[in-house]
């Protein structure tokens, strides 16, 4: 019985104590809110990380297919890639839209960061090649992009690269986070 009644100079006072029923355990000295944030603060960065890239990624796709034409002329510049030209220019949009998807849906954003960080990655080690053995330099970005230079364009590509590397870091230690018993 929890409540014990005393009768003590006409009133009538519980005799409860919260330490009697609280179990005596390590259990009851962890702090669980404090394990259940973390996780979900590394969550929202990783998500953060995902939103940029998929931004990234819908405007390429976007500005690819809206002029086709002009890309696929790029491509054929390209002392490299001429031979398949008519190949990539559609690949190429396609798969960054299928990375667009495997972003958003929170299922496959890990899946999604590793395809970006792939995809990415290739593309500066063709920027780098482009770089070093191709005086005429074909570009057909836009936007802000278009105002880069090359090698501000390897930085912008490296510093997605490194948004990938730490966005997938982010999910997978979140997941140990949370599939790990609390301290």
């Amino acid at each position: 019985m929890f409540f014990r009644l005393i009768k003590s100079s006409r009133e009538f006072r519980p005799r409860f104590n919260l330490k009697n029923l609280r179990m005596k355990s390590a259990v009851n000295d962890i702090n669980f809110d404090k394990c259940l944030r973390k996780p979900n603060k590394l969550i929202l960065f990783a998500d953060m990380i995902s939103g940029l890239l998929l931004l990234l990624f819908l405007y390429t796709a976007i500005s690819k297919l809206t002029s086709h034409e002009v890309f696929k002329n790029v491509l054929t510049a390209s002392p490299l890639l001429k031979p398949y030209a008519g190949m990539i220019s559609w690949l190429l949009p396609v798969s960054e839209i299928a990375i667009v998807v495997l972003l958003f849906i929170p299922r496959f954003r890990i899946k999604g960061l590793i395809a970006s960080l792939i995809l990415i990655t290739l593309f500066t080690i063709y920027l780098l090649y482009m770089i070093v053995f191709t005086p005429h330099l074909p570009c057909n970005c836009g936007g802000v992009i278009k105002l880069l230079t090359w090698p501000e364009h390897i930085v912008f590509n490296l510093f997605f690269v490194f948004l990938s590397v730490t966005g997938i870091l982010l999910y997978k230690r979140a997941k140990n986070l949370r599939s790990s018993p609390p301290p």
